[in-house]
């Protein structure tokens, strides 16, 4: 898929995708402050029209200002070599179509709802950026590598979508895929879902589904753990990639 081919024909969507995404932002507005401070902000100097469906092109004057980045549409989800070449550009992509009516509460595909109101207040953040953009390119030089890439999308997917951060006592989230689910957000307030504090062997430990409400989360104390990490991401990535021939040795030598 050639993401510079696809434009957001914003004259196609529907009066009932407008007013989906008023309702969407409407529900949105009541829980901004259990979100992460630094989630509040970006979302505030965005500015966004939350009556109609979000206009990439508007977005991308004001956005490219503020913070560098740029909104690319694309038709769903983009191949993973693709995803971080743009990542690594400060090109972020997004997708084009809206959610239907019956999905305010969850929506198990990204749409446009849950890019633009999930992650682009984060892209005006120096700090979340800085992390999202070293990851990516960490990530290019084991693009051809299967588990390491399954290893990293573990890392992306419970920080970048499912992220916690403890702020003033209390457990509030940056992940996008929790700011923008209504059911997700409720299900990590739950006290019977475990919360652990952030750590890369934990989380290449840890399998996911992104078609279900999660059965667990990472708490960051701050956005500089994310960035510190990265300082021995490639050194616990190989520790795990070995970690099954370990395991073969360690079975071998038990049985002479």
């Amino acid at each position: 898929m050639e993401t510079s081919e696809i434009i957001q024909h914003y004259a196609s969507y529907t009066e009932t995708d407008h007013e989906t995404w008023s309702a969407l932002c409407k529900r949105h507005a009541l829980v901004h402050q259990k979100m992460a401070r630094e989630y509040g902000d970006g979302f505030e100097k965005l500015g966004l029209n939350t009556s109609q469906v979000a206009n990439l092109e508007v977005i991308n004057e004001h956005l490219k200002k503020v913070s560098g980045w740029m909104l690319v549409p694309v038709n769903g989800l983009v191949p993973t070599r693709e995803f971080f070449l743009m990542i690594g550009s400060k090109k972020y992509p997004v997708t084009v179509s809206i959610r239907q009516p019956h999905e305010l509460d969850f929506s198990e595909q990204p749409d446009i709802f849950h890019d633009v109101c999930g992650h682009v207040p984060l892209l005006i953040n120096e700090k979340f950026t800085r992390f999202l953009i070293s990851l990516s390119v960490i990530a290019l030089k084991y693009v051809n590598n299967r588990k390491a890439i399954e290893l990293l999308g573990r890392l992306f997917w419970y920080t970048y979508e499912m992220g916690l951060i403890l702020e003033d006592g209390q457990l509030k989230p940056y992940g996008g895929a929790i700011i923008t689910s209504a059911q997700e957000i409720a299900n990590s307030k739950s006290a019977e879902i475990p919360k652990h504090a952030f750590s890369l062997r934990a989380i290449f430990q840890q399998e996911y589904s992104p078609y279900r409400l999660q059965n667990e989360y990472f708490v960051i104390e701050s956005f500089d753990d994310l960035f510190n990490c990265l300082n021995d991401l490639e050194e616990v990535l190989i520790e795990q990639l070995l970690l099954p021939n370990k395991e073969y040795v360690l079975m071998m030598s038990s049985v002479f």
